[in-house]
């Protein structure tokens, strides 16, 4: 009997192993990441980390089960390769890629790593959903947002780099049918402390959903942007989500931050895709900024112009009323006709 009883429950537990997720997470022990880990993990996932600095993962999910980790490089392939290869023996199911932060190779990270992971996915029998964290305004390279982005890391050309990455998703889900996907553009990140103390009222809203990569920069994607708990809960939202989607989330909404139903009344990515060029896209991008260069080189001589003909006091007074008045033209016409 109790030989019995010790073979129902090794069933069970085996039986309840094959049920359970199985996700591969990068960018896991960053400030969003390690939000969407601890989430997952109380959803009933496994969790598969894939980090750079595997003592620093532990310590941080130290004392936390049905959690593994798998040092490695995103600019090495085999490294990529190698993760999926071990977590195939668990059936993976679930690919959320969030690495990212200030000061990265984002050709590098946000382009080439997301390519190699959903590749590696498409080839994963078991493999249901990619979600991949992106940025709004990564189609729009004469937009505010991309200007100052790209102007800032023009080695990388981060927008550019993005939508890159974006692309490497959808091609692959072209490879295989069982696989859906969510590409997630956040807009307007902030430190959950930091949203308290400037946001107050936006504290206590929900997300807004969007598509077509239309935010407006002065609006409520701006600022107040969203909360990191806020992007977390809309990551988690989306791991499970049935389809193929494309859309931008920010704050200041009224969808509750972990309803995945949005996605109902969302439209799915057309099944056939045009992706750009790798050269197109970049020089798409580059050709703005150096644009975005020359006009403000134009706009400062015509300042000055302007100060020697009318003296500093109506001169400078001209000369503000002169850029905002580009800026304004700029981010009105320019901003959103210009798209890839």
């Amino acid at each position: 009997m109790q030989l019995t009883m010790v073979f129902l429950i090794l069933l069970l537990l085996l039986y309840a192993n094959a049920l359970q997720p199985v996700a591969l997470l990068t960018g896991a022990t960053g400030r969003t990441g390690q939000l969407v880990t601890n989430l997952m993990l109380d959803q009933g996932f496994r969790c598969n980390i894939f980090c750079r600095n595997e003592q620093r993962a532990r310590e941080i999910f130290h004392g936390k089960s049905n959690i593994e980790f798998f040092q490695g490089e995103l600019i090495n392939h085999d490294d990529i390769q190698a993760a999926f290869d071990n977590t195939k023996q668990q059936k993976l199911s679930h690919v959320v890629y969030m690495a990212g932060g200030d000061n990265i190779d984002y050709k590098c990270v946000n382009y080439q790593a997301v390519a190699a992971f959903a590749e590696e996915a498409a080839k994963c029998e078991t493999m249901r959903h990619f979600v991949v964290v992106s940025t709004a305004w990564a189609t729009k390279p004469y937009s505010i947002a991309s200007l100052l982005f790209n102007s800032m890391y023009i080695d990388t050309v981060p927008m550019a780099s993005h939508y890159l990455g974006e692309q490497a998703v959808r091609k692959a889900a072209s490879m295989n049918e069982n696989l859906n996907y969510v590409v997630l553009r956040a807009t307007g990140l902030n430190s959950d402390e930091n949203y308290a103390k400037k946001y107050p009222d936006a504290v206590s809203m929900e997300l807004t959903y969007q598509q077509g990569d239309n935010f407006d920069f002065f609006g409520i994607a701006g600022k107040p942007g969203m909360s990191r708990n806020q992007l977390a809960n809309a990551i988690v939202s989306a791991v499970n989500v049935e389809g193929r989607y494309t859309v931008e989330v920010t704050g200041s909404g009224t969808v509750e931050r972990t309803d995945s139903s949005v996605y109902e009344r969302l439209i799915l990515d057309e099944a056939e895709v045009t992706l750009n060029e790798e050269d197109e896209i970049y020089d798409a991008h580059v050709v703005a900024v150096k644009r975005l260069k020359n006009t403000a080189i134009t706009a400062s001589l015509i300042g000055i112009a302007f100060v020697g003909l009318f003296g500093w006091s109506q001169g400078l007074f001209l000369f503000f009323s002169f850029d905002a008045a580009i800026i304004f033209v700029w981010s009105v016409f320019f901003a959103k006709k210009q798209a890839l």
